[in-house]
Parts: C-alpha cells; sequence; structure tokens
C-alpha cells in the first residue's frame, strides 16, 4: 500500500521537559551541543532540550511549532558536515533514546534484529551483541523478548551488525539519518540494507511506524501520509534516478520504493528516527592484509584484479597512496608506538589494506589465485603484514585510522600559523569502469597545482578520500577550486558528491553539481509536504525560503 496513518503519543506537558534556556547557559556550560566534528561555527540557539521519551519530544515539537522556532537534532555529534551544528531555534538532544527494547528471530528471513533506541552508540550495540547482554532489556522486555533473548544466547553463532562507519561512538539514529557506510560496504554495503523498522517522529509531533515491506510509494513516485485527525498529505518523490554508487547526496527516490529508505539517508529533514530495528550477521574468521606494492597504478591494478577475480569476496579492500605511505612512514620514524606494526618497506610505493574469510584451522588454505593476482601485479605475498589472531585484528583496525590521525596532526601544527587554515578531504564515489580516470584526474589537477595531499581510503567502492594539505591561505584557496573540479568530474562519470558522510549545511553547494535546478525544487517540495515550515535541521541539505528560525 501506499497511504500510511500517523499514530500519536501520549500527551505530556511541554514544562515536564527538561530544558537549559538562554545561549548564554549553553554556551558556557553545554557548548558540546552546539557543534559537531565539522568544527562549524554555530548560529545560536535559544533553547537546549533532553526529552526521556517520544512523549517529551512530541510536546517539544508541538510547543516549537507553536511559537515557531526551528529544532536541530543532536545525536552524538560525529558528523564532518555541520548537520546537527544549530542556526537557531532549539537544540534536542536525544542522549536518553539509549535503551535497547527488544530482541527477536525473524522465521521468514532467518535473522536475528534488535531493536533499539536512537542514542544508542555502535560501539555500544557491537559490545551488547558480542557479549549477547543487553544491558536494562531483562527489566522492560516482554514475555517474548526474554524467552527469543534465551534463545539468542543459546545460539552457538557469532553475530554483527555490518555496518562499518568507522566512527563506532556515532550514534544509531545518526547513521540511519545519514545512511552512513564505510569500508565494509563494499561486502554488506550501506546502513540501509540492514534496517527493518523505524519509528520516525514528525515536526507535528506524530508518529510513523515504519516497517520494511508494507509501505511503498507508486510507480508515479507518491505516497499518502493520514494524520491523526484523518487529513491526507500526498508526497511526491523527486524524478531524478539515483546514482549506481555509493550516494549520501540528495533524498532516495525511485519508483515504488519501501517508504522505510525516505528517511533513511534524508539527514534528519522530515522527522525525527526514534527507534530502529537492525538485522543482525553472522561472524566468520578472517584475516586481515596489508599488500604493498611498487606504485600507485600497481595498487589501481591490484585492486580491480581482486574484485574481479577473488574466489572469497574481501569485506572491505583500503587504499594507501605513495603519499600516504611517506607521511605514515614519517611518523613512525618519530615515534614507533603511534604506529604498532613492522616497519613499513622502504620500496613500498602504495599499499592495499584488505580482509578476507579465512579458517585459521585449515591444514592447506589455498591462496594460488591471491599469489597470481600479486605477481602480476609486480608484488609478492612476502611483501605483506597479515594477521588473524584477535590482538592482530585489534592493531590492523589502529594501522586504518592511523593515516587520518596524521593528517589532522599536520593540520593541527599548521593552523598555528594559520588559525583558518583547514584540511580537504574529498568524499566523491565513481562506478568501477572509472576508477582508473578519477585517479589520473586527481593526480593531474594536484601536481599541476602543486599542493600537498594525500589519499586513502574506501578504493573497494572507488571511494577513496583525497585529503589536500594547505600549506597557507592561497594553497586553501587552490584547494577549495579545484574541489568543485572534482565533483564536477565524478558527477561527469556518473558518481556522487557525497558518498558517506551527506551533504549537511557544508557541501550544499555541491548539490547542484548533481542536480538540476528544478531536481532541487522537487527535493524541497518532498521537505515542505512532510515538514511544511521547514522547522527540523534547517540550514541542512537545502534552503528553504520562509523557514522558521
Amino acid at each position: 500500500m501506499n497511504e500510511i496513518t500517523c499514530q500519536s503519543v501520549p500527551v505530556v506537558a511541554f514544562d515536564a521537559v527538561r530544558r537549559v534556556e538562554g545561549l548564554t547557559e549553553i554556551a558556557a556550560n553545554y557548548a558540546p551541543y552546539l557543534a559537531d566534528e565539522s568544527r562549524l561555527p554555530h548560529q545560536g540557539a535559544d533553547f537546549l532540550f533532553f526529552p526521556n521519551d517520544e512523549a517529551e519530544l512530541a510536546a517539544v515539537m508541538r510547543e516549537m511549532g507553536r511559537r515557531r522556532l526551528a529544532v536541530t537534532v543532536a545525536g552524538a555529534r560525529t558528523g564532518l558536515v555541520g548537520g546537527c551544528v544549530p542556526a537557531g531555534g532549539a537544540v534536542v538532544a536525544l542522549d536518553r533514546f539509549d535503551k535497547t527494547l527488544a530482541i527477536r528471530f525473524d522465521e521468514s528471513s532467518g535473522e536475528w534484529r534488535v531493536l533499539a533506541e536512537a542514542a544508542v552508540t555502535l560501539r555500544d550495540l557491537a559490545d551488547w551483541i558480542n557479549k549477547k547482554t543487553f544491558p536494562g532489556l531483562t527489566q522492560r522486555a516482554t514475555p517474548e523478548t526474554l524467552a527469543a533473548l534465551d534463545a539468542f544466547k543459546d545460539d552457538r553463532r557469532s553475530f554483527f551488525y555490518p555496518p562499518d562507519p568507522t566512527e563506532m561512538s556515532a550514534s544509531l539514529g545518526g547513521t540511519v539519518a545519514t545512511n552512513a557506510s564505510g569500508a565494509a560496504s563494499y561486502k554488506y554495503k550501506a546502513t540501509r540494507n540492514w534496517i527493518r523498522r523505524i519509528r520516525v517522529m514528525l515536526a507535528s509531533g506524530e508518529v510513523l511506524d515504519i516497517p520494511r515491506g508494507r509501505y511503498f510509494a507508486t510507480q508515479d513516485r507518491t505516497f499518502t501520509v493520514i494524520d491523526t485527525q484523518g487529513r491526507r498529505t500526498d508526497i511526491k518523490l523527486p524524478s531524478y534516478v539515483m546514482p549506481k554508487t555509493k550516494n549520501t547526496a540528495g533524498f532516495f527516490a525511485a519508483p515504488g520504493m519501501d517508504m522505510i529508505d525516505l528517511f533513511i539517508g534524508s539527514e534528519g529533514l522530515f522527522g525525527v528516527i526514534t527507534q530502529i530495528e537492525v538485522a543482525l550477521e553472522v561472524r566468520h574468521e578472517g584475516v586481515s592484509v596489508v599488500q604493498f606494492l611498487p606504485s600507485d597504478e600497481a595498487a589501481l591494478d591490484f585492486v580491480i584484479a581482486l574484485r574481479q577475480e577473488a574466489t572469497v569476496r574481501p569485506e572491505f579492500i583500503e587504499f594507501y597512496d605513495a603519499n600516504a605511505l611517506k607521511l605514515l612512514r614519517a611518523k613512525q620514524i618519530d615515534n614507533p608506538k603511534f604506529i604498532d606494526m613492522p616497519t613499513i618497506p622502504e620500496g613500498a610505493g602504495a599499499a592495499v589494506f584488505y580482509d578476507i574469510a579465512f579458517n585459521g584451522a585449515e591444514a592447506n588454505p589455498d591462496f594460488a589465485w591471491l599469489t597470481a593476482i600479486t605477481e602480476r601485479c609486480g608484488a609478492s605475498l612476502a611483501q605483506t603484514w597479515a594477521g588473524y589472531e584477535r590482538r592482530d585484528l585489534a592493531r590492523f583496525r589502529h594501522f586504518r585510522h592511523a593515516l587520518p590521525e596524521s593528517v589532522n596532526a599536520v593540520i593541527g601544527e599548521r593552523k598555528k600559523s594559520y588559525p583558518g587554515l583547514h584540511k580537504l578531504g574529498t568524499d566523491l564515489a565513481v562506478p568501477d569502469e572509472s576508477l582508473k580516470e578519477i585517479w589520473h584526474f586527481y593526480r593531474s589537477k594536484l601536481d599541476t597545482a602543486g599542493l600537498e595531499w594525500v589519499a586513502f581510503g574506501h578504493i573497494a567502492d572507488n571511494h577513496f578520500h583525497v585529503n589536500i594539505l594547505p600549506r597557507d591561505m592561497d594553497d586553501l584557496a587552490k584547494g577549495l577550486a579545484i574541489y568543485k573540479a572534482f565533483a564536477e568530474k565524478a558527477v561527469a562519470l556518473k558518481g556522487s558528491v557525497s558518498a558517506e558522510h551527506g551533504i549537511g549545511k557544508m557541501k550544499k553547494k555541491f548539490l547542484t553539481v548533481m542536480f538540476s535546478r528544478e531536481e532541487m525544487a522537487e527535493m524541497k517540495a518532498l521537505k515542505l509536504a512532510l515538514d511544511p515550515m521547514a522547522m527540523l535541521n534547517p540550514g541542512d541539505v537545502l534552503d528553504c525560503e520562509g523557514a522558521v528560525r
């Protein structure tokens, strides 16, 4: 069906909701709620609310609507594009939506599923799933949930929640709102693929409960939302075609699409996600490998061969270009404990980091296919780091994070001389066939401009991050100009201007590179159909005329 009816929530008094009033008090004692990892300056906030549940959240939404004040939703504030940096009005912190509510086995799919509130972090969820213990669940659970929890504990297999957006302190609700992804999206796809149900509170204070597989758009891309008073609103989806790449730019839209996918990745512009049911996957043993290669070009050839010829699909494939290895090598010499790994070989011109399934108890594993690929690309399996024991995998994970930390340290030092300086990191993706073309375009532009840069990241999805490291403000201006050229090239190759970090407030200028004026107008119409006063998350993704502040 394409019609969904809103649900009401219990009515509570607005004055019962814990709040902090006035920018002076908020800035003095609650400053973290005015920022995220983007470091984008805020534009003030009159209120900061800490609702305990949906009833209190609804009271806030109704009162802010009555006062015509904007609402910015703050989760774990790990975003990189300023999405939860307030632009006036109120900030609603979801910190107290931090409980696991249920676990169940779905017979039709053969999946274990966990229902949790939006503020549960990925780290806590992973820990609870691994230990098969969910704090507080037994006090809240129904008899059915208690029986399911016992069955989950009795299941001898290990499980995990596959989306891996790297930042494990991120909240579950935030990752759903942004359709977050990361290295593991090569095998497991983005967050959207693992969400089975959500509850979303609209700006009106009413709730939509949306299970996957129940509400679908018509072939002319229309949903109908019916509020608790019986009023009907037709929701028309944009007419554009989604890119066939990793993508978090714009709203998901397609004929006959599942309604749940409209809210996943909408960056909170349509409603506040309060509960999420996720599917779990069986965990298998694996081996982590860092393969050193003679050059960037050899590394790209290795990646293409690995994607096409691997007998087991890798969990992820990450890339480190020559400049990245140079920076890491210097860091390793300066502080060997920072990178708890063997010395990076002097002759290494690039590296590819990947995980594949591996059973350590197997007597004679067959890696002939891998040997052939590696030798064809000018390297050998002797030129690798590899490990499969838990302590080794932890070291590899640390190595994966060492480069962005090193980049941030370089920029931090340079900011002492140029306070306005910041790095420029690409978040672009292109189809498989365009990997080499976009790489050569990046290199040509950067080298011609004489800029310092490193490239690393999710090359399996043709989505590596080029980080420009400006040495002064002139370099920063050059880098900003080149970034737009990069975005235009990615779109020309049928890619995306934002593959995983979203648009937020910082990337709106690149959205018009990807979408026409008519398509932008369709997105705004969709936003206003669900949020008529443009009350939710003002300044994110779209600029809506007449929006409340």
